[in-house]
């Protein structure tokens, strides 16, 4: 396997992430759920050093060990409903990929490779060692786009650099802007702003259109993150300088800020997933993550499919997300056979 050790130390997310790789990496693509709980149990033999007097907690450790972890891949299938990629047996004793993978089951397994392609806890590095191209970050920011067209059931133009069409700044900023509706982009940049502008820390601009096309639209600003230091990352800040920059007239409709990340949200003590993005919704805007940016971002396809004069970027960009996809679950599977 080029799975490190089953990390038992973490949070029951990286233990569910861990064994959803496991799924992948395997023969026949499934997992013996009770694995989970021998593991537990074989170091908790291992370990005759406990304490004295911590022995009722460590057995209601063990009791609900396995229980969190199978709460987990509920709280997915939940959340996600019909563009999860794994499911139970008839039994639940084992977790399986489903047999045909939805689009939005596709994305699920991109957003899981690219929450955790260098970490020591899933992967062991000297063994499993992938250079992620800046291509495949990229196309994060295209699922990001379908996403935001779903989520508002409108319109959304990918704005971050570097563009596909390679349009320089103020030229993809006025083909937005005029789709949109609404503001005037400045025909002279002002003194001092930059002279080769990229994005201005926007990467995905959304809107849902007015039967009227008047103003007063529901509006979206996002920035992409699918890198780990996306905690220092809030749109923002760039709203005023944006607006006010590069627009001689500002857009009437309020923007709201939003953020895709492809990772689970880490949850802080004993927060609860809902109290943990109450706190980052204050800071961060609308919070898109892997629970919720999968089935979004199908229905963005979806969405594009069936109303051809709106506009929503990058879904011909699909087929080479699952070919990437696809191409790793082989490369996975192929180490772990060969180490058999």
């Amino acid at each position: 396997m080029p799975l490190a050790q089953l990390p038992l130390d973490c949070d029951a997310d990286v233990i569910a992430d861990w064994f959803e790789f496991y799924v992948l990496c395997s023969e026949f693509s499934f997992g013996p759920l009770r694995s989970l709980q021998r593991a537990w149990d074989k170091r908790k033999n291992a370990e005759n050093a406990n304490p004295e007097g911590r022995e009722e907690q460590d057995n209601s450790a063990d009791e609900m060990f396995l229980e969190e972890i199978i709460q987990q891949f509920r709280e997915r299938m939940d959340y996600l409903e019909g563009v999860y990629p794994f499911e139970f047996n008839e039994t639940g004793e084992e977790l399986r990929i489903k047999e045909h993978l939805s689009d939005g089951a596709i994305l699920y397994l991109f957003c899981l490779f690219l929450s955790n392609f260098q970490k020591s806890e899933i992967f062991e590095l000297d063994k499993f060692s992938y250079d992620l191209p800046n291509r495949v970050r990229d196309l994060f920011g295209a699922c990001s786009t379908w996403a935001a067209a779903a989520y508002l059931n409108g319109a959304a133009v990918a704005f971050g650099f570097p563009r596909p069409d390679g349009s320089p700044f103020l030229v993809k900023l006025r083909e937005c802007y005029a789709f949109f509706g609404e503001g005037q982009v400045r025909d002279t940049p002002l003194p001092g702003v930059s002279t080769n502008p990229k994005d201005e820390g926007i990467d995905v601009i959304a809107w849902s259109p007015r039967f009227d096309n008047a103003p007063g639209k529901p509006y979206v600003l996002g920035q992409v993150a699918s890198g780990g230091n996306w905690p220092n990352k809030s749109v923002k800040e760039y709203f005023r300088p944006f607006h006010e920059n590069w627009f001689s007239e500002i857009p009437a409709s309020d923007p709201v800020p939003a953020l895709f990340i492809p990772f689970c949200i880490p949850l802080t003590g004993e927060a609860t997933l809902q109290q943990q993005l109450n706190i980052l919704t204050k800071r961060y805007g609308h919070v898109h993550y892997r629970y919720t940016i999968p089935r979004l971002a199908q229905n963005g396809l979806e969405l594009a499919a069936n109303n051809g004069d709106l506009v929503i970027e990058r879904v011909d960009e699909m087929p080479e997300i699952k070919e990437w996809v696809d191409e790793l679950i082989i490369k996975l599977k192929g180490i772990a056979a060969a180490r058999v």
